[in-house]
């Protein structure tokens, strides 16, 4: 448990923002982790870092890529599956819109062979690299950006703590 003479101040071990940036939540959505890191939450902002970059790497290792999709449901190649794949895919910050420009771009670096066998296997770790760099950006803005009281004792606990 918490000792009521340290819950209020921060651990000495780096700078933490009393009241983070809503900069710094559009930073830790475009490189993944930088805003906890940034707001001195090392630990969390490296396993962020961690998960959303190894993961995608694993995706971009497998042949997989971001695909602009067709939007017009009257288009023969409409597919809504892969309009929800899209934006989620997108989830994953600068390296996921690296990986859009080198498909639009046709450059072969990041771009995803749709031919090869792994394709969708490797799209599918972009999916999930998008959704964990998502739900991460906004785990940051409700701790540090508008502080949401569900997040306060487990804060207390956390300055105590490594994460």
């Amino acid at each position: 448990m918490s000792n009521p003479a340290t819950s209020s101040s921060r651990p000495a071990g780096g700078p933490v923002a009393e009241r983070a940036s809503g900069w710094l939540t559009l930073l830790n959505y475009l490189l993944p982790g930088a805003g906890f890191c940034l707001a001195g939450r090392r630990a969390r902002g490296l396993l962020q870092a961690g998960m959303v970059l190894v993961t995608m790497a694993l995706g971009f290792s497998l042949h997989g890529g971001v695909a602009w999709p067709s939007w017009s449901p009257q288009a023969q190649d409409f597919n809504l599956i892969n309009n929800f794949t899209f934006i989620v895919q997108m989830g994953g910050g600068l390296p996921a819109l690296a990986s859009l420009a080198a498909n639009l771009g046709g450059w072969s670096l990041l771009a995803g062979v749709p031919q090869d066998a792994y394709y969708e296997l490797g799209g599918y770790y972009l999916v999930v690299a998008g959704a964990v760099n998502y739900f991460a950006a906004l785990n940051f803005h409700d701790r540090l950006v508008k502080q949401d009281s569900r997040f306060r004792e487990q804060e207390m606990d956390d300055a105590e703590g490594l994460l």
